[in-house]
């Protein structure tokens, strides 16, 4: 079932698959729906699973505004109310494990468990040249998000050495340029992007009440477990959240989900069924 429905002043597209208690999955900067697209399928098997685009990226509305990540955590309740979906799971990757973050912690009642995928609370300097880089080729390619360039610099960031020597990895550039292409404007792009250098999400991981697992893999270049002194990564993550678990893939990098994607789902599918509410 797909639809698009008003929420909080903007349109936005959504996608449910299977039956079950409720999953909803954001997605990373300027990937949309996709980025789920290996798991949402098996998650379907056992939940029902809401893909959706966040303001500003694919199907739904694109305006151009201020973001950070609480607009679009604000948007994903809304979306929730629309759905008739009290309570849900939350799969977040990326910039949506950011977006995660400060969901669960502003609404933890609604938050029945969370899965904080390969994201950050605060950004380093090394972090934030990495979305500086993308803005400037956005800016500076005629092609704008569909830059060759931008798909290729993403491509080495997001994936594993491993992956990327398969001819999965080399089709996934491809993929990587096409939805960023279709997917995005490029001044919501940057804007969004800044949204992500500019966050100090700290304060929230204290307020989640829901369980929480922090998953990433041990190669990520883009939100490393470390982010250094002026930053907290995914290790930081892990330690500010009350009784959080963790779990790393070896041999994974930024994108889990696709690198290492038997395991990703593996390791979701059993924390979301051990905090059931079945």
């Amino acid at each position: 079932m797909e639809g698009r429905v008003k929420v909080n002043g903007v349109e936005l597209w959504y996608d449910v698959q299977g039956e079950g208690e409720p999953v909803v999955q954001i997605h990373g900067a300027g990937f949309g729906h996709f980025n789920f697209a290996p798991a949402t399928p098996v998650l379907a098997e056992r939940f029902r699973v809401v893909d959706f685009d966040l303001r500003g990226y694919g199907q739904s509305d694109r305006p151009v505004q201020d973001y950070d990540m609480e607009v679009w955590a604000d948007d994903l309740a809304g979306l929730m109310d629309a759905l008739g979906i009290e309570q849900a799971h939350v799969h977040g990757t990326s910039m949506g494990g950011m977006i995660a973050i400060v969901f669960a912690g502003k609404y933890p009642e609604r938050t029945r468990s969370v899965v904080i995928n390969c994201a950050a609370a605060k950004l380093g300097m090394s972090g934030r040249l990495v979305f500086k880089n993308w803005i400037d080729i956005a800016r500076m390619d005629p092609a704008g998000p569909g830059s060759r360039i931008l798909a290729e610099l993403i491509a080495w960031q997001a994936l594993s050495k491993a992956f990327l020597e398969t001819p999965d990895g080399v089709a996934a550039i491809d993929a990587i340029q096409q939805i960023l292409r279709d997917s995005n404007d490029v001044e919501v792009f940057a804007t969004a992007c800044q949204a992500m250098c500019d966050m100090d999400i700290r304060e929230w991981l204290p307020r989640i009440t829901s369980p929480a697992l922090v998953l990433g893999g041990d190669e990520d270049l883009m939100t490393p477990w470390d982010q250094g002194p002026g930053g907290a990564g995914q290790e930081a993550i892990y330690q500010g959240i009350p009784n959080a678990e963790k779990h790393v893939i070896h041999g994974s990098n930024h994108s889990t989900v696709f690198d290492n994607t038997e395991e990703h789902n593996r390791v979701v599918i059993e924390f979301f069924r051990r905090h059931s509410a079945q």
